[in-house]
């Protein structure tokens, strides 16, 4: 059975996401980077951005000066990868196993679905049409037999949203007037000495890769060798990986106005920790890893996390490792927007029940005890019912 691998792209996700929700930045020259100081290095373009000139790497100031108009929108991961997860959801009712590339870009594997679904063409086309409607994404798509001419199908189209589809057998005429450089497939560590080595012996095509025999490429290229004769001629066994989904509780605050005030943030981290224990013992689950991330005024974000040696969900055992984690991130004295906290690797907790119901609760130590108690009343009252002075500051 021939494969049917889709590739879905958006391209600059960061900037689309900032488009959907700002009607003023549409059919203009828009670039995504920090905008703190004109030194800050250009991440994404526009289609408008580009055709003026302005490309991914330089500096907030020279991107100016070669387009007067261009509108700068801040990096947000958060919002990118929950963008992410959307766009996930999006795609599940379509195929049964997908990959995910980066933010805005993923691997389906329509193999097998024509009965179900419909022949590829019209899924990928459909799916396409989704985005727009739903999100107001607009897609480019590449459709092929693997996922290396699928992802360069996608990659070659200028401008969205459009479909590619490369038929079975014409995998090699497409990929012949091709540079190497755009192989998604070679290692960083090993992309540069590749490519030079390639344009030493005048092989600035994958059609001219493709002519060599593998013997000579492994003189040449060693083990590489059998991956670029393979990818040249546009064969690409590697599947379609699932990604495996593993269970964790996460919770964010933004600061409103933004603060540096160390007491004052440890104690919104502390209430967040509060937060996030009570759901574990809620759920009968332990975490044995605690993550922190942060993000600046100037749109800069830092993040740290710490293994634990033993699961638990208490505030007194997460509570000293929570406060090195806001050590090891706050580095800069500017404001924070806001923090995240996360917790995963969760199992189920380990106990030792009593013999006896009546001592049980007083085998438990004071601060287990009070942390219960705690959970107890803010389930009869609410929330807001009882709070730690330091979490109110």
């Amino acid at each position: 059975m021939d494969r049917h691998i889709v590739c879905v792209q958006i391209p600059s996700f960061g900037i689309a996401l900032a488009r959907a929700g700002n009607a003023s930045l549409r059919d203009r020259p828009v670039a995504m980077a920090p905008v703190h100081t004109p030194r800050a290095l250009v991440q994404e373009v526009s289609h408008e951005a580009f055709h003026e000139g302005v490309e991914p790497g330089v500096s907030v100031e020279l991107a100016r000066r070669i387009c007067p108009g261009l509108r700068l929108v801040p990096p947000d991961s958060s919002r990118l990868w929950t963008a992410h997860r959307e766009l996930q959801r999006t795609i599940l009712s379509l195929a049964p196993s997908w990959e995910s590339i980066r933010p805005g870009s993923l691997f389906l594997d329509l193999t097998g679905t024509a009965r179900l679904l419909g022949a590829p063409i019209d899924t990928a086309a459909r799916l396409g049409r989704e985005l727009i409607h739903r999100q107001g994404w607009n897609s480019v798509i590449g459709l092929a037999g693997n996922k290396l001419v699928s992802q360069l199908a996608a990659t070659t189209l200028e401008r969205p949203p459009q479909v590619f589809s490369i038929h079975h057998g014409s995998e090699q005429p497409f990929l012949a007037p091709l540079p190497p450089t755009v192989l998604p497939g070679l290692d960083r560590t090993q992309a540069s000495q590749v490519l030079r080595r390639l344009d030493d012996l005048n092989l600035r095509t994958l059609g001219s890769i493709a002519a060599v025999s593998i013997a000579h490429l492994e003189s040449a290229f060693g083990a590489t060798a059998g991956f670029l004769h393979n990818w040249a001629l546009g064969i690409d066994p590697s599947p379609v990986r699932q990604p495996i989904e593993q269970p964790a509780i996460e919770r964010s605050i933004g600061l409103d106005p933004d603060e540096v005030d160390d007491q004052l943030l440890l104690g919104r981290l502390y209430r967040l920790l509060e937060h996030v224990c009570a759901t574990l013992r809620q759920q009968r689950r332990v975490c044995r890893r605690l993550s922190l991330a942060i993000r600046y005024s100037d749109h800069h974000e830092q993040a740290a996390q710490q293994r634990l040696d033993r699961g638990t969900f208490w505030e007194t055992d997460l509570q000293p490792v929570l406060t090195s984690l806001f050590t090891r991130c706050f580095r800069r004295r500017i404001r924070l927007q806001r923090m995240t906290l996360r917790v995963d690797r969760l199992g189920s907790p380990a106990e030792q029940l009593s013999l006896f119901a009546e001592s049980e609760s007083l085998a438990q130590p004071a601060h287990h005890r009070l942390s219960l108690a705690l959970d107890r009343i803010r389930t009869k009252f609410g929330e807001r019912a009882v709070a730690w002075g330091k979490t109110l500051r």
